[in-house]
């Protein structure tokens, strides 16, 4: 694994991270992301970037209440995160 393919692994598990930060006191959606860095950490570096869809399909069915500032706050992380991503590795 380059450090490129290296470096993006850890931007993805970073994101994932600072999403999970707004719901530290929910053991499940812990749990669930957590399970999501494992995951990204294990992907081979020719598909790294599919990981940004699991992501995605992840907060768009749990973090659905525009109303919830956490909610809120997962979604505006992945779209800075992935607007940076796209600029850094594509």
């Amino acid at each position: 694994m380059t450090s490129q393919e290296q470096s993006q692994a850890f931007y993805l598990a970073e994101t994932v991270t600072l999403i999970g930060k707004n719901f530290l006191s929910d053991e499940q959606i812990t749990r669930d992301l957590n399970s999501i860095v494992d995951s990204i950490m294990h992907t081979a570096p020719e598909i790294i970037n599919k990981k940004w869809m699991d992501i995605y399909l992840y907060c768009s069915n749990h973090f659905t209440d525009i109303d919830n500032m956490q909610h809120y706050k997962a979604f505006n992380t992945y779209q800075e995160r992935y607007s940076q991503y796209k600029s850094l590795f594509i």
